[in-house]
């Protein structure tokens, strides 16, 4: 398992298409989009996560252990914001 604590935007921004499947389920999560945020903390480069949940699938905010054949398992802590189309936009803050 990846430390999420070591992820950089780096990480994924070339991924941007690919899936990452949920463990233990036959859905995945489509890696949408990298946005580096500004913050004045000195821990490191905030970044936030997008992703495209499976077109007509329902998920609530809450912990998915996402996999992918560079990062491994990452356990993300998800939040729907918003639709696109008809797939379910979820956000993981990253800081």
């Amino acid at each position: 398992m990846t430390d999420l604590n070591d992820l950089k935007p780096e990480h994924f921004e070339h991924l941007i298409g690919q899936a990452m499947p949920i463990v233990d389920s036959e859905f995945a999560f489509e890696i949408n989009a990298v946005e580096r945020l500004k913050s004045p903390s000195p821990r490191g480069a905030p970044f936030s996560l997008l992703l495209l949940a499976p077109a007509r699938t329902r998920g609530g905010q809450g912990v998915y252990h996402l996999t992918h054949p560079e990062l491994g398992v990452l356990p993300l802590f998800l939040v729907p914001i918003d639709m696109v189309g008809d797939r379910t936009r979820f956000e993981a803050v990253l800081n």
